[in-house]
């Protein structure tokens, strides 16, 4: 028995489905695409092996955004500062 209040919403105590339950449709296209994805695997090697070398470099690309962080782009002034520095020295100290 499905009790709402006067506003829609589910009465206290009386909530729609379970926290994690999957709707039928989902699980239903999940199931296929799980189908979908095995039925490549097979034949997923070979193919990546009969790329051509540019082809197979923007794959790489293209894969790598999804297990590594992209690097944020940076800007770089190459121009010289104003108060530019000209003797740059480092003391070793031997510590005990």
């Amino acid at each position: 028995m499905v009790v709402k209040n006067e506003k829609g919403q589910f009465a206290k105590g009386h909530g729609g489905k379970p926290k994690g339950a999957i709707n039928k449709t989902t699980a239903a296209n999940k199931e296929r695409i799980e189908f979908v994805l095995g039925l490549l695997d097979e034949s997923l090697e070979e193919d990546v092996q009969k790329l051509k070398p540019k082809e197979r470099v923007e794959l790489w690309s293209t894969l790598q955004e999804f297990i590594r962080p992209k690097l944020q782009r940076m800007n770089l002034d190459i121009a010289p500062p104003e108060d530019k520095v000209t003797k740059i020295t480092f003391e070793v100290v031997k510590g005990n």
